[in-house]
Formats: structure tokens, sequence, C-alpha cells
């Protein structure tokens, strides 16, 4: 099937047409500016006269969607200035302000009240790391992602493509639309404090976040953890097979496949948690069943027998697969020599559009459009005061959506029912870590939507909000009666977020899917491996793209309310996870589509990379540093430190490396001015100093008992806006009363319904336990 091109289409995929914003950060951090691009925005990149960006590829994914105008110096000062009062946002560094005689950041928000001015460094303004330099491979190894990923015993493995700058963009995004939101509401613009560094490590795979990365014991340990029993993979006769055997009903459905086997029919094997323990109890017998099969007719056959699989498919084979070119995520975005350039673009669909750069940049600004600007000085204190989000969520990518509206003050309504409990349940009288951290600073409704009741309840409390998130399977709710035509009829206004592994729509759309069947099936495992001829796959550890989605989800939720503004009426948003890997492995698709055959194992797009390996052992057991310088003036400090020749470098460096403990290496490195860093393990995240000085962490309870636990806390900074404190986690129903009752339910009839089974809540409600 032919892939899509970029032609011009409706005003639908752009809601934020008509904001205006100047990065000048933009060589730095393209996937920020690009964020805003995909939805609408207007984006300028000032650069210097007769200087380009990045040739090749880098250039065509720096550069699309945005305005270019190339300046003198001198210029660049007075055609910024001439700018502000027409901008939304000012997208810059100290530095960069500096370099073009612009007031510093506090001047600019004071001269100009509406302004957003959102200044980006690697690890932020202030902190022992203010001074230091920052490369994806860096915020990788502080972040505690390069500990966990690679094979036991072997060095650890930078997982492909730039994922951790990438995700940081998003949430940067974010948090940049939140706070033109509320500047739009005459509230204020103001200055963020945005650190590359704290942005990735909430938004890829935290640590202290919402399912956390895995069980201490695995993710804490030395030599990188054995995890290819957790999500395992099986050679076929012509490829690799990826199963999720989870759920009970998936391992019946897995025997029942298999001819219900001797070997499988100890009791024992039905809990997940036993067949993890004892992996060689299970493995070695499905792989032998499927090792003369192909993996197209194994994928057939489990997904018949909804057991959810997917081969492991390389860039190559994405870039064929049907679901993929029907979905119109693959688009031709350019050509390179006179070859089309084939990639991924387009997070998220609104009202069935894809986002995305829709046409050529207009050769003029776009105007300002004032609608975009109302006058609400009375919402509240913070950024999203006045919003209201019905929280449908499940498991991760749905809940950490809803609790990123929560941390900026909307107000949350989480809806649960017993009869169809999130997959993170353990129990409806206790929560545990993982929901603590996702659902802090949200209410709690027990509701039965299978109810006709509990349905016409629900219609009365979307009546009145603003977003509803769900992540259910496709139709879901649809087949309840609150699908985004139900929704609407009752509120023209209402935005509706769904999300779900594969999309609604492609040969794909109904196949069951979880984190490392999407990882599979995009790409990103085929490229997760040390090379091309190991089958060591190691992302098993790892819940990308689960919190990504969650973000790409919640910021084009934010530009369709910006948008509804103008229009009246709210969107129908989705969004297909597969979709958000596969854009931040676009430019491996790229080289890809013109150069088949390039994109091959580890998946690092190496090719800016000075140094063969930035992967170097240190001294003391499993201690590594991360050295990448980025440019020749970096590489020329590491030569003057080592003093050595620039091909004498690499050598030099493993010794030198080998030398130190690896704090001390990447403290004189960095004094230097060359990108450096420990690899840092879960269990040391939260004591470094340089998170401590930035409040990165605060504390949490688990509804239901006693036990406290760290989380992330909302990762910029700014003296110009308000933040709540979040309450824990509620005990589940604990306002189902309280919201019920502002719907003018009155309290007998509330008993009524708990008689029912429509309204639920606790039994344990108000009595913690130690």
């Amino acid at each position: 099937m032919p892939h899509t091109t970029s032609t011009s289409g409706g005003s639908a995929a752009s809601p934020l047409r008509g904001m205006n914003i100047i990065s000048l950060v933009d060589g730095a951090l393209p996937a920020l500016g690009k964020a805003l691009v995909d939805l609408g925005a207007d984006v300028e990149v000032p650069t210097a006269s007769g200087r380009g960006q990045d040739g090749g590829f880098r250039r065509i994914f720096q550069t699309r969607g945005k305005r270019l105008i190339a300046l003198e110096a001198d210029q660049l000062g007075a055609h910024v200035s001439a700018r502000l009062d027409d901008l939304h946002a000012l997208i810059a560094s100290p530095e960069a302000l500096a370099a073009a005689g612009l007031p510093n950041a506090d001047d600019l928000a004071a001269q100009h009240p509406a302004l957003v001015v959102a200044l980006v460094t690697d690890f932020g303004l202030t902190g022992p790391r203010a001074s230091w330099r920052g490369t994806d491979a860096v915020f990788q190894a502080l972040g505690g992602v390069l500990s966990r990923s690679g094979e036991p015993g072997a060095a650890p493995l930078l997982p492909p493509g730039e994922l951790f700058v990438r995700s940081a963009a998003i949430q940067l995004a974010w948090t940049v639309l939140a706070a033109i939101y509320r500047a739009t509401e005459g509230r204020g613009g103001g200055v963020l404090d945005c650190s590359v560094f704290e942005a990735g490590a909430v938004s890829l795979d935290p640590v202290h976040g919402m399912s956390g990365s895995g069980t201490p014991d695995i993710v804490n340990a030395y030599g990188r953890p054995a995890a290819e029993h957790l999500y395992p993979i099986y050679r076929t006769k012509d490829g690799f097979v990826r199963l999720c055997v989870l759920a009970k009903g998936q391992w019946a459905a897995l025997k029942e496949w298999m001819g219900n086997p001797s070997y499988f029919q100890d009791p024992e094997l039905e809990l997940t948690q036993v067949r993890q323990e004892f992996p060689e109890r299970v493995l070695p017998h499905i792989q032998a069943f499927i090792a003369d099969r192909t993996t197209d007719d194994i994928v057939q056959d489990c997904r018949e027998h909804r057991i959810p699989a997917s081969g492991v498919l390389s860039p190559a084979d994405v870039l064929v697969e049907e679901h993929f070119c029907s979905s119109g995520i693959l688009r031709t975005v350019g050509d390179l020599d006179g070859r089309p350039i084939v990639t991924a673009e387009g997070m998220a669909r609104i009202d069935g559009e894809r986002t995305g750069v829709h046409a050529e940049v207009p050769a003029m600004p776009v105007p300002a459009d004032d609608r975009l600007r109302t006058s609400n000085p009375d919402a509240g204190p913070y950024p999203l005061s006045g919003v209201t989000v019905l929280d449908l969520g499940v498991i991760v990518a749905g809940p950490v959506a809803s609790e990123l509206f929560a941390e900026l003050g909307a107000r949350v309504i989480r809806v649960e029912n017993t009869g169809f409990p999130d997959g993170m349940r353990r129990s409806f009288d206790f929560s545990t870590p993982s929901q603590a951290r996702g659902h802090r600073g949200k209410e709690s409704l027990g509701l039965d939507l299978r109810s006709e009741a509990g349905r016409e309840l629900f219609l009365q409390l979307a009546a009145r909000a603003d977003v509803v998130i769900s992540n259910f399977k496709p139709g879901t709710l649809q087949r309840l009666g609150l699908g985004y035509d139900d929704l609407q009829a009752v509120n023209p206004g209402i935005v509706c977020v769904e999300t779900t592994a594969f999309g609604d729509s492609g040969p794909w759309q109904n196949a069951m899917g979880y984190g490392p069947l999407v990882r599979s099936g995009g790409g990103h495992t085929w490229l997760w491996r040390a090379d091309a001829d190991t089958e060591y796959f190691a992302d098993g550890i790892t819940i990308f793209p689960d919190h990504l989605v969650g973000r790409v989800c919640a910021l084009t939720a934010l530009a369709s309310l910006l948008d509804r503004r103008r229009s009246g009426h709210g969107a129908r948003v989705t969004v297909a996870q597969c979709d958000v890997g596969l854009v931040l492995l676009d430019e491996i698709l790229a080289a890809e589509s013109a150069r088949p055959g390039s994109a091959t194992p580890p998946g690092v797009i190496d090719n800016r990379r000075l140094l063969p390996n930035v992967v170097l052992p240190a001294a003391g057991e499993d201690q590594w540093c991360i050295v990448d310088p980025q440019n020749a003036e970096q590489f020329d400090a590491l030569c003057e430190l080592l003093e050595a020749d620039h091909s004498d470098v690499p050598r030099a460096l493993a010794e030198w490396v080998r030398e130190r403990v690896p704090d001390e290496a990447a403290a004189l490195l960095q004094a230097r001015g060359v990108p450096a860093a420990r690899m840092i393990r879960n269990a040391e995240m939260a004591a470094q100093p340089a998170l401590v000085a930035r409040g990165m962490y605060g504390t949490t309870s688990v509804a239901g008992s006693y036990e406290h636990l760290l989380v992330e806390r909302f990762s910029v900074p700014s003296e110009s806006l308000d933040l709540p404190e979040l309450a824990p986690m509620p005990m589940f129903g604990q306002h189902t009363r309280s919201v019920l009752s502002e719907l003018g339910i009155a309290p007998e009839r509330i008993d009524a319904l708990f008689e029912q089974g429509v309204a639920q809540a606790s039994e344990l409600l108000g009595e913690p336990t130690a």
C-alpha cells in the first residue's frame, strides 16, 4: 500500500493554529518545537546567516514545519524584540538570550506579562549540575535507564534512538502549553526552569513513577538484570515472536492452543509469578512448539486464540507492514539525493485527522489568534484550575495522562467499577505503591457503568466536565453507550481522549496489546540488542512507551481545549501507542527507507558520535562512565586532558577512565565541558545531591495503609506558577457520595444506588491499617 504524503489537511489536526512561538534553542532540542508544530503552532527558528542545520536526515527533522529566518548575529535581538508582543512563548536558554542582546528572562516576563519564557538547559538553572553538559547517553546513565539495559554480564547497552531526549521534549511541550493556557486566560505568563534531564527522567521510565521499572531485586542488581523471561521472545522458522501470557485466561488459551500438554497441568503454573520465577518449566516447551513455524502463522494463531503476541519487526519490516501503511503514520517527508524519504509522523489523531505537518510553512508569520486569549482571572491559582477531567484510565497510559492534569491543578475524578477492575488493582480496599504514585490528587468515584443508572450518572458528570480519558480496548465505550457521540450529545465541548495499543483502525486494531508487544511490533525490540547476531533482546525492563503515551494524550487534549475557545466544540483524540513509539524512531526509519539495510542493531544514531564507544568501564565493581563529546571543541578538550592525539583518544580515554571511579572521571570531564556521567542505579536515584537540591522528589502514602513512598514531583520549577500539593491517592469510592451529591441526588437516593451496586466504595473506607 502506498505511504501517505504530507498534504494540506483540515483544521481539526491543528488545534494550536494562531499560536506563535520563537525557539532560540532549536538546534539543541528540535523535538520540542516539532511537538508544537505538529499541533499547528507557528514555531519560528532564527538561524545565523549562512549557517544551516546539520545535513541529511537530521536537517529534515530539525526544520520540518518550522519557520526558518536567516539573520546576521547583530539582527537577532531586534528581530525577537519586535515579535515579543505577538508571541505566546519564547523558548531560549540564558546563553541564547545574552548572545542576542536580549534582557534576562525575569525582565522579559516583567515587560511582557502575557509571555511565557521557557529557559531550556540540560540540568536546570540551579543545583550542582547547573553547568554540566548532557547528551541522550549521559541522561540515560544518570536516569537509571542504562543500568537495566543489556545482557547479564555484559556492558550496559544504550537503547535505540534518542528515547530520553525525545521523551523529555514531549514533557516540556506539555509544560510550555500549560503555561500558555494559563496566560491566555489573562492570568499572566512567567518563566519556566526547564531541565531536559528532569523532564526525561519522569517521562521515559521513571524510577519512582507509576509501575516503576520492575521489582527492586531486579533493577538494582549488578551486571545487568536477567529479564528476558518476563516477556519472552522465541525464535521462529523465519524470525522472532514475542508472547505476553500474563492473565489467567491467556494462560488457559495458550494451553488450549498447544493441545493441553501434560507438562502444563500443574496448578502452580496458573500463577504468572510462578511462571516467571521458574521460566525453565515453561519457555523451552513453547520454543519447541513454535520453532518450525513462521512468525506470521504464529501471530495469526495467537490472535485467534486471544493470546497476546507480536512478531519482532525490524525497521525494514515496519516500513512495509500493512497496518502502518494503512494507518497514515508513515509519510513521505522529502527526498535525499533524489530518493524519497519515508518515516513516521503524527503521534495522534484529532477527529480522525492525523497531527503532523500538513502544509508548507506560510511565507509570513501567522497572525496571533486573539480568540485563543480569554479573560478568566478567577479560574483559580493553578495553571489548569477550572478544568475537570473524568479518568477512566487503566494500567499506566490513561492514568498518567490524567495525573498530569492533576499536577497542574485540574480536578480529576477517577471512575472505577468492581466488576471490571483496573489491571493494576490487587484489591479494592488497598492500593499498590504503583497506583499510589499514579493517582495522587484525584477523587475516587465507584460507579457501575454497565448499569443504565450508572451510565446516566456518568453522562450527567460528562455534561459538566472538560475531558474524558480512557484506554480500553477499541469499541468498549461505544458498547457501554459512552462513546464520543454519546458524550458530545450532552456536552458539545467535551474532549474525549482514547488510547489503545495499535489504534482503532487497520489490521491490528483488535489485537491485544501490552507495552512489550508495542515495542516488538514497532521496531524497538529488534534494534534493542548489542548487534544483529545476538538473540538477547534487552528491552525486558522498561515500560516505554506507556508514560510517554500518557503525555502525548495530555498534550493533545490540552491543545484541543485551547481550540475549543474559538470553535465552541470539543474533539475526539485518539492515540495509538505504537504510533508514539514509531515517531521516536523517525530518523532510523528515514535512513532505512532511503538506504535499505542501514538500520541495524544496536539502533543508535551513531553517525554523529565522535567516539566509537561512549560507555566505558571505570574502577570498581560494575562501574561505568559515559563520555560523549558532541563537537570539535569538546573533542579538543578531551585531547588536552588526555594529552593524546585525535587518533589515540579512544585507547587513551579507556585507560584513563578505567583508573578512576566514575564520579571522579565524570567531574573532571564536565569541568572541561565534555559531556560525561556515572551510570546510576535505581536505588541511587533519589539520593543524588543534584536532584535533592532541585526538589525533584516528594512522598505520598498508599491508600489503606500507613506506607509512605517516594514519588517524582512536577519537573519544571517556576516562581511564576503556583502548583498544588497533591493529596495521596484516595480509597476506592472515597468521593462517591460527594460527587453524586453535586449532581443534586438526594441522600436517600444515593443510599439506594449503593444497595443496588450502582454506586460503590471500599468497605474499609476511613479505616487505614498498619
